[in-house]
């Protein structure tokens, strides 16, 4: 395996697990390091050999988004003992990861390489529960909340459109609004 450079995000930390480099003085830079590397994977290359760190966040992403990553984590801290307070700065760094990198993960899950769920989606979109159900109540009168959100947060309009169609099947397939019609005119 070719060494890279040690500022690039896929750089090798080695083949410990990621756990393994939270009980250490640096593991702010190993979880950040992990994090966006794991991302960059999945957007390029997600099939790619990487170290132990970056594979456990990049696996527990597509196994269940961001919540997983939270079990997980959760788990292998309580596992391994880690101290109530470096449980809790773990915790608030990985909100803060999540907040820094809210658009790769939004268009990772529009493009369905992370599982999309109601909570993740809240989570990075730092959207409360109240607010998401005003925006379906705006949104079942016609009017288009979502959007007028990630207008004013920079999305593009085809990123927007991609995260329609995420949105559309979730309400779908909670009964929010019914499938669409197909036209057995149409080939």
């Amino acid at each position: 395996m070719k060494k890279r450079h040690a500022d690039h995000p896929l750089s090798t930390i080695s083949n410990m697990a990621l756990i393994e480099y939270l009980e250490r003085g640096n593991w702010r830079e190993v979880l950040s390091r992990s994090f966006v590397g794991a991302i960059t994977l999945l957007q390029t290359d997600r099939f790619r050999l990487t170290s132990s760190a970056i594979d456990d966040i990049k696996s527990w992403l597509t196994s269940g988004g961001i919540s997983r990553v939270h079990l997980q984590l959760n788990r292998e801290m309580d596992r391994r003992r880690l101290t109530l307070d470096r449980q809790t700065e773990i915790r608030d760094f990985l909100e803060q990861l999540v907040q820094e990198n809210q658009r790769p993960l939004m268009q990772l899950m529009a493009d369905g390489i992370i599982p999309w769920n109601q909570a993740d989606f809240l989570a990075t979109c730092s959207i409360s529960e109240s607010e998401f159900d005003a925006m379906l109540q705006q949104f079942s009168s016609g009017a288009n909340p979502f959007e007028t959100w990630m207008l004013a947060n920079g999305y593009p309009q085809e990123k927007i459109e991609q995260i329609y169609q995420i949105i559309d099947r979730w309400l779908i397939k909670k009964g929010l609004i019914p499938p669409p019609h197909s036209d057995p005119t149409l080939n």
